[in-house]
């Protein structure tokens, strides 16, 4: 029998709207940075693909760094708690930095690459104080089943239309060819993120229940861990890295689908229209939201477990056909159908998370949700770089040529194979490696999950 909410309905809308923010700007990053620095800019590939290194040697530290430091006890965490004031300060500055990204001041190659470099970093800086506290909170504030599927409901829901809108909005202003309309373009996603982000806080404002709650483990934790001892611990931690794993291969997926999108609109069918880019990634939402509550049914009855084992499946064997299809509708249809299957780790991500944390505090009796995020943010930046060199290969062996006006005919056989398998062979190829490592790996099945839940409840960790 399931124990009752004790959080409104307004508070699970606005910890969703937090996903909405995270997702609008991954898929206004993903879709719009490499194809404006390397079509618009004119920037070598080179160039855009060693920013992007260099982000994630950065990355390598930031992430994990940031959720050491915020797991611990600061003058203002028995007020506001440990979470809540870093992610203010996240939310409402990270939104703007996109919008630099695409000011560029410079016209040289090395100054294009710099302002790229910088630019980027910061934003990840700042995003990165949204987001790890964002996800930091989640097992710790969702307590029970019922309450960690019902957040994550809201969060795939405002997470898909975050991920649509970022895709669709920016199309309706840009001019392929017009920079001054992308700079444009940038300043409404920033206008709108700052007003979501604003939205969200609501949700992730923490307790006196939550805090005290905070308060006493940190206290029963006395010394705090080293950063390098946090991380190796970590780490080590079947389960963890199982779940990190299969999490870099849906970021993987998603910042390929969503990169290649502007080159599959303009050379695999042809358009000179960027608003067809709206039609394909609309099947994507229909199809993702009408499974959440098929994945939230089968998360419930059989487990995260299972339900992620059958959509990573699914998702892998439905990427075969875009090495076929060229026109519009086949590649809606598409859409459409990666949509319900990626529905499963999209619903049940947070609550799988949760799970791992939980396990971990049964096993060592201390909360590192910080350290924990940290280290999965950073895993799933790596998509980034994953991004990057997958371009910056594919592209000069296929002979892709940069700045060509839209068409079918703009591109060599080859190079059209080339944006085939950037858009659905790599995605396939990482979907398949984390259906096999929730299959054979991962551990935290249905009835381990529950006996971990009613040991954290009797020891009222």
């Amino acid at each position: 029998m399931s124990e009752k909410s004790k959080h409104s309905k307004s508070v699970y809308i606005s910890y969703g709207i937090g996903g909405f923010v995270d997702n609008f700007f991954i898929a206004a990053f993903s879709v719009r940075i490499i194809d404006y620095y390397e079509n618009e800019l004119l920037l070598a590939i080179f160039w855009v693909s060693l920013a992007f290194l260099l982000y994630g040697v950065w990355n390598m530290v930031n992430d994990p760094l940031i959720g050491w430091i915020t797991d611990k006890k600061f003058g203002f965490t028995e007020r506001w708690g440990r979470r809540y004031p870093f992610f203010i300060i996240g939310a409402v500055s990270f939104v703007w930095i996109y919008l630099f990204i695409f000011t560029v001041p410079f016209s040289d190659q090395i100054g294009m690459f710099l302002w790229l470099l910088v630019t980027i970093c910061i934003f990840e800086f700042l995003y990165s104080l949204f987001i790890v506290e964002y996800i930091a909170l989640f097992p710790d504030k969702f307590r029970t089943v019922e309450e960690r599927t019902k957040a994550g409901a809201q969060n795939v829901v405002w997470g898909v239309a975050g991920i649509v809108l970022g895709v669709l909005i920016p199309p309706l202003i840009i001019v392929y060819g017009d920079i001054s309309s992308y700079i444009l373009a940038a300043l409404v996603v920033s206008i709108i993120g700052f007003i979501m982000a604003l939205l969200s806080l609501k949700g992730m404002k923490e307790d006196e229940e939550l805090i005290e709650r905070q308060l006493k483990v940190l206290e029963d934790q006395k010394e705090k861990d080293s950063f390098w001892k946090a991380l190796n611990s970590s780490i080590r931690e079947r389960n963890f890295l199982a779940y990190i794993l299969i999490s870099l291969g849906h970021a993987v997926m998603t910042v390929m689908m969503l990169s290649s999108l502007p080159f599959w609109n303009k050379y695999i069918i042809g358009s000179a229209d960027p608003e067809l880019e709206t039609v394909m990634i609309a099947g994507y939402l229909v199809a993702t939201l009408i499974s959440v509550p098929f994945w939230i049914w089968m998360g419930r009855k059989s487990g995260n477990k299972k339900a992620i084992t059958y959509g990573t499946l699914i998702t892998t064997i439905l990427f075969i056909p875009f090495f076929f299809v060229s026109d519009l509708l086949a590649t809606t249809i598409l859409f459409a159908l990666i949509g319900f299957g990626i529905g499963a780790f999209w619903v049940l991500m947070f609550p799988c998370m949760s799970d791992v944390i939980d396990d971990i505090v049964v096993k060592t009796g201390k909360r590192q949700e910080g350290t924990l995020s940290g280290i999965r943010i950073f895993t799933e930046r790596i998509s980034i770089i994953i991004l990057a060199f997958s371009f910056a290969i594919v592209h000069p062996l296929t002979g892709y040529i940069a700045g060509a006006p839209p068409g079918q005919n703009s591109q060599t056989l080859l190079a059209q194979f080339g944006i085939r398998f950037l858009m659905a062979g790599i995605p396939m190829i990482f979907y398949f490696l984390a259906f096999i490592i929730i299959w054979k790996v991962y551990k935290l099945d249905k009835a381990k999950v529950a006996e971990n839940t009613e040991f954290l409840k009797q020891k009222h960790l």
